[in-house]
């Protein structure tokens, strides 16, 4: 299912907004996990820690970037452990390397209503 104009325009919205009051979010402890939720919102596939990373910045205009070491933090820690998203571990086993853990994260419907409650958080700092 494809985004319509309408529904892309909000998403640039959100993700302006979200740029502009980013000391706000930050502030309130609640920034790398808000913003991974956003960022995982907006796919319909699972996404791994670098996939969420190159969401964020590229949405934000480059004015975001988070390591995607910090987001598996926020992940597993925070938004995995209390079901906010699942995670499917996958191996990833190349030639010549040692295999690799991968996790494809995709946000849970509590995390979507999460999610919906600070972007209300959100839209009240932009109110005037």
């Amino acid at each position: 299912m494809k985004n319509t104009v309408a529904e892309k325009e909000d998403q640039d919205k959100i993700w302006n907004s979200i740029t502009r009051q980013c000391e706000f979010i930050t502030g309130a402890q609640i920034s790398n996990s808000f913003i991974v939720l956003m960022a995982l919102s907006q796919s319909k596939e699972s996404l791994s820690t670098t996939q969420v990373s190159e969401i964020i910045s590229t949405k934000s205009k480059g004015k975001l970037f988070k390591v995607s070491g910090a987001l598996k933090d926020s992940l597993e820690n925070r938004l995995r452990k209390f079901g906010y998203v699942e995670g499917k571990d996958i191996p990833n086993i190349k030639k010549d390397h040692k295999p690799i853990r991968m996790t494809l994260y995709s946000i849970t419907p509590k995390g979507k209503k999460l999610l919906k409650g600070w972007l209300g958080f959100l839209s009240a700092l932009e109110e005037k």
